[in-house]
């Protein structure tokens, strides 16, 4: 790019010349304003390459969508508050209304209310999965129903699954000990504190057998005589846990022959 500027006269006539020479093949996209911020869009030939050009604010753009509860955990009959927010990527967020994101349900019995998620009453607990969409973006999380109080005691009694309820009582209040799934803290709600798997929600699986849940592969299932082999159910995998490493997490993953390994939270 090359400027060339003379001046004639006493009276300071000004006349400006420019000459703009692009030295690289490329297409330029360019909007704006006499006086304005120059910003756009340029490609290489090939259209391979792009880059943005102009003020910061012209430039960062929305890259995903985030959304949540207030709860994990909603009492039947009861609600919690939904957030949602749209992630720039320049790692900020942006807060965005929940009355203007698009929620659905993998069952019925929620709905949204002025900003709320409001279950309707379930008979037992039952895990729902909530699917947010909004700017063109969407994401999904899970939330537990939790039984109405007239079934709280009864389900409490029997929050283990089958395979879990020969255990041994364990000094410290709540503290359980299976012996084929190890030492484990019953918070009688459908959560245990495992001590190799962290926090995880249980399910019944079968007289030997049971679901859990954890942040980390999500449903997966195990039973006596088969720990620690685990069936991961998102993707159809066996994977073997390896208690030798903790407190790192690590697992083989039979399908793809490698290692995954969680850090301790």
């Amino acid at each position: 790019m090359y400027f060339y500027m003379s001046v004639y006269g006493l009276h300071g006539y000004l006349i400006v010349f420019l000459s703009i020479h692009l030295l690289v093949s490329a297409e330029v996209d360019h909007r704006g304003i006499l006086g304005g911020p120059f910003h756009g869009t340029i490609q290489d030939q090939q259209k391979v390459v792009s880059v943005q050009v102009g003020p910061i604010a012209d430039l960062i753009l929305p890259n995903g969508l985030i959304a949540r509860t207030e709860q994990s955990q909603v009492p039947s009959g009861g609600g919690t508050t939904l957030h949602a927010s749209v992630l720039m990527d320049d790692g900020t967020h942006t807060v965005l209304d929940p009355g203007l994101v698009d929620w659905s349900f993998s069952q019925s019995g929620l709905s949204v209310e002025e900003g709320a998620l409001l279950a309707e009453l379930f008979p037992k607990r039952t895990m729902i999965r909530v699917q947010a969409s909004a700017e063109g973006f969407s994401t999904s999380f899970t939330v537990f129903i939790l039984a109405d109080d007239g079934q709280v005691a009864q389900e409490q009694s029997e929050s283990l699954p089958e395979a879990l309820r020969t255990t041994i009582e364990l000094e410290a209040k709540g503290w359980k000990e299976s012996e084929w799934f190890g030492v484990f803290y019953d918070a009688q709600n459908g959560w245990l504190y495992h001590v190799a798997h962290g926090w995880i929600h249980v399910a019944e699986g079968g007289p030997d057998a049971t679901w859990f849940w954890n942040e980390e592969n999500q449903w997966v299932w195990t039973g006596k005589n088969i720990y620690p082999h685990l069936y991961r159910d998102r993707d159809a995998a066996w994977l073997y846990f390896f208690k030798q490493a903790l407190p790192e997490k690590v697992f083989y993953n039979h399908n793809t022959q490698e290692f995954e390994r969680f850090a301790e939270k």
